[in-house]
């Protein structure tokens, strides 16, 4: 049923009974109390269509998340690996060069024993000093060859090649860029949800007071003929010679009362049947076009501000890239200068993007 004809024809049936029984106190009937099933406003549909976009937006949002922590988990990992394999390597070639130098030492006290040894011939103390010497470059060749082992075990280690690396670093930026952006068009979503409960909720609010006004007044102009009437028998009925003239008096006042409290009565109701106009899906005014139209536009506006952001952030990240990889003797000036005219770009398509939002809900509230 059209909730403009089911509030209307609620009012109508306070007013009978209130005609009936006129010392009651006045009805307040809630639309949503009737039993029938109500046809949406157009306020409420853009409020429920509202939320549906806010529900995609989180899902986009939710995704982009998720996208960005497995790029960034992949390049810590990745990362980690690279860092790994340098330390191990780091360590494995100082080994292998004290087991060179331990090794080059025991020739050097080899060499020395053996010319002991030549001087003293026959001497069994200089032949087992010779042993002893023969023996360590044994020991340190065994060492230097381990050594030797475990440092080409840790360069084969599988690990990304750089370019690979830098790669992995700017897919992760860059899903980080795009979880950004998906969370700037959620929050978008989110406030116009806001925006559309309030709308709803102010016009509730309105229709609520209204219907109260008119209940109230269907009882009073009730009252106010229960009263005229009676004065009309009572003047029907007296003697002319008994003079009449207070009743006249009376039924006059009573006249006036009950006119002008039709007429208030009147144009409630004519308030409330356009405010419930306004509020008829089928049937929109030119305000409410202009005004769907005006919000489509800052709609779009808000779209290609967060787009041009998203670019910018994109490509600020890129040339950051390109200035880390650089060499010290590189001419960075150019891109430098770039870098700075797009981070000042960036700063006030922000500032656009703010300044919009905030038009929307100069309030600033959130949804609880």
């Amino acid at each position: 049923m059209n909730k403009k004809k089911m509030i209307l024809t609620s009012l109508a049936s306070v007013a009978i009974l209130g005609a009936g029984f006129v010392t009651s106190q006045p009805t307040f009937v809630r639309a949503e109390e009737a039993p029938q099933v109500v046809e949406k406003s157009s306020l409420e549909k853009k409020y429920e269509e509202a939320k549906a976009k806010a529900d995609t937006a989180k899902k986009d949002y939710e995704t982009a998340k998720k996208k960005a922590e497995d790029a960034q988990k992949k390049y810590d990992e990745d990362q980690k690996k690279t860092e790994e394999k340098a330390k191990k390597a780091e360590e494995a070639a100082k080994e292998v060069d004290d087991a060179s130098l331990a090794v080059q030492k025991a020739y050097v006290e080899q060499r020395k024993a053996q010319e002991e040894k030549n001087k003293h011939s026959g001497n069994p103390e200089y032949a087992k000093k010779l042993a002893e010497a023969d023996k360590k470059i044994t020991e340190e060749t065994t060492k230097l060859t381990d050594a030797q082992t475990k440092f080409q075990s840790v360069q084969a280690m599988v690990v990304p090649e750089p370019e690979q690396l830098a790669e992995t670093k700017k897919k992760a930026e860059e899903a980080k860029a795009e979880e950004k952006v998906a969370k700037r068009k959620y929050d978008y979503a989110t406030l116009k949800v806001v925006l559309a409960k309030k709308e709803v909720e102010a016009k509730e609010l309105e229709i609520e007071k209204l219907q109260y006004e008119i209940s109230t007044l269907e009882q009073e102009v009730a009252t106010a003929q229960h009263q005229v009437d009676n004065l009309k028998k009572l003047l029907a009925g007296a003697d002319p010679d008994d003079g009449t003239e207070v009743i006249e008096a009376k039924l006059k006042k009573g006249e006036a009362e009950l006119n002008a409290k039709q007429a208030e009565l009147a144009k409630k109701q004519t308030e409330l049947e356009k405010l419930l106009d306004s509020l008829d899906p089928e049937g929109k005014t030119q305000d409410e076009l202009d005004k769907e139209a005006e919000e489509a536009e800052l709609d779009k506006k808000a779209d290609e501000l967060q787009n041009k952001v998203a670019d910018l952030e994109k490509e600020i990240s890129n040339l950051e890239i390109l200035l880390g990889g650089a060499d010290p003797e590189d001419d960075t000036a150019a891109l430098q200068n770039k870098l700075a005219t797009k981070k000042a770009e960036l700063a006030k398509k922000q500032t656009e993007l703010e300044k919009l939002l905030d038009s929307l809900d100069p309030e600033g509230k959130t949804q609880d």
